[in-house]
């Protein structure tokens, strides 16, 4: 009975170890799945944020890039712009200047040679005046008429028209001055532009 007791109880100590043991087993490996979830989810969220975080820079990168372009242009314009200024207002003086006295006399005299027709003239209040004479000689030695007028509007150079054919040209200085400005503004954005890409490559 004794011994029987004993293997009982043995019996039971055995079943209760194994069944501590399983019981151990099962908490550990869930355990271990536990901790393996959590470490997967951590590098998942860690790969996800440093992904992100590329993302953002790279985009911001391109931004920047992009707005340094931008500026670069916009900086190209206005410098190209403020020469164009510049040369026109230069252009527009030494256009001024240069339209008078002989080369004003020239101009009007070949004007008159080009033409059959009467013609009107018309320049400044103070080319008027220094003009009259030479309009004269220039009429009886053409046989046309030339008729001068003053336009407080025109600075320099003059507008002609032929009265029968009712033709009008302008050869004002303001006239000249764009027409040169216009044939410059090609070349003169190159200029800026070669000048802007030397400075770049230094």
């Amino acid at each position: 009975m004794a011994e029987e007791l004993k293997h009982l109880i043995e019996q039971i100590q055995k079943e209760g170890v194994e069944k501590a043991d399983e019981q151990a087993n099962t908490i550990i490996s869930q355990a271990k799945e536990k901790a393996a979830k959590i470490v997967a989810e951590a590098e998942k969220k860690a790969y996800e944020s440093l992904l992100k975080a590329k993302n953002e820079s790279d985009a911001f990168s391109e931004r920047s890039v992009k707005t340094l372009e931008q500026a670069a242009r916009d900086l190209l314009i206005t410098v190209g712009q403020g020469c164009e200024k510049v040369v026109a207002e230069v252009l527009g003086k030494e256009v001024d200047k240069a339209l008078s006295g002989d080369l004003l006399q020239k101009m009007v005299s070949s004007v008159v040679e080009q033409g059959s027709d009467d013609i009107e003239l018309s320049v400044s209040e103070n080319d008027k005046a220094a003009l009259a004479t030479y309009c004269a000689e220039l009429a009886k030695k053409s046989g046309q008429e030339i008729k001068l007028v003053s336009d407080s509007e025109i600075l320099s150079g003059f507008k002609v028209g032929f009265k029968k054919k009712n033709v009008y040209l302008d050869y004002t200085g303001e006239a000249v001055a764009n027409a040169l400005a216009a044939f410059l503004r090609p070349e003169l954005a190159k200029t800026v532009s070669a000048v802007a890409r030397e400075q770049i490559s230094k």
